[in-house]
């Protein structure tokens, strides 16, 4: 991560892993002979870093099926950030960011048969630590799960290069659910014990940016030293339950509810 200005960063690399199938045509439709698997990997990853970094996985679930999305949400998938809980290349692990959604074989306005597609980022722990506000923005903005395509090389699709971008500025955000979030992070700071935050939509958000925003600035007024940076998960649009501090945005609910 680059430094630029004495607030701290202000361009991060992301690598990128796309999973899914690739597509051909104006539609994004898919070939009939066409597997699923890894269809992107950007060049700083290994191979055997795949099955860390795929959806069941990340999600914390045997299987991914269209019921873990949140029926508001499906159109352009779930979200999830959390640290790796596990990073077989040693060294802090990173933070990863996962879009996940199901569409339809013969395009997303199509009625084929369903399949999933997932991209990933990977975020360096100190960058997500320093602007967490930040990453999080980023994410909810450009991270989509759009299939790659059957034209592009293999070559090049596997080796292509990281995401460089650039940091947006902070925000002022002094909503009551900020307030609220850094509450909970306060009071489960030295504890052992893990809690799920579940937000909906109405009285609290209109949408996924305005939540993202939310917990990014409860979580910015964090110091380096939080002792439990790498257990907090911030989801959207995802129906599971993870380990540690979890803030998750459902816009079918209408509440926020707590469960320890």
């Amino acid at each position: 991560m680059r430094s630029g200005s004495p607030d701290g960063a202000t361009e991060i690399l992301l690598e990128r892993l796309h999973y899914g199938k690739l597509a051909e045509g104006r539609e994004l439709s898919i070939p009939a002979n066409e597997g699923y698997g890894v269809t992107r990997r950007s060049r700083g990853l290994a191979p055997d870093l795949d099955r860390v970094l795929s959806p069941p996985r990340l999600i914390g679930a045997r299987r991914v099926e269209p019921d873990l999305i949140d029926p508001a949400a499906r159109a352009r998938g779930s979200l999830l950030a959390r640290v790796l809980p596990h990073w077989p290349s040693g060294g802090v692990p990173p933070l990863a960011l996962l879009r996940s959604r199901f569409r339809h074989e013969d395009g997303d306005d199509g009625r084929g048969r369903l399949y999933q597609q997932s991209a990933v980022w990977l975020c360096g722990f100190d960058s997500w630590r320093r602007r967490p506000d930040a990453v999080l923005e980023l994410a909810g903005a450009q991270l989509e799960a759009k299939p790659d395509l059957c034209v592009e090389s293999e070559a090049s699709r596997f080796a292509s290069p990281p995401l460089r971008a650039l940091l947006p500025p902070p925000r002022r955000s002094a909503s009551a659910a900020v307030t609220f979030a850094l509450d909970v992070l306060v009071r489960y700071a030295l504890l052992d014990d893990g809690c799920v935050v579940t937000f909906g939509a109405g009285c609290e958000f209109r949408d996924e940016a305005q939540f993202l925003a939310a917990i990014g600035a409860a979580l910015r007024q964090l110091p380096p030293n939080y002792p439990r940076w790498r257990d907090i998960s911030v989801m959207s649009g995802l129906c599971n339950d993870l380990p540690g501090i979890c803030f998750r945005f459902l816009p079918s609910y209408g509440l926020a509810r707590a469960a320890a």
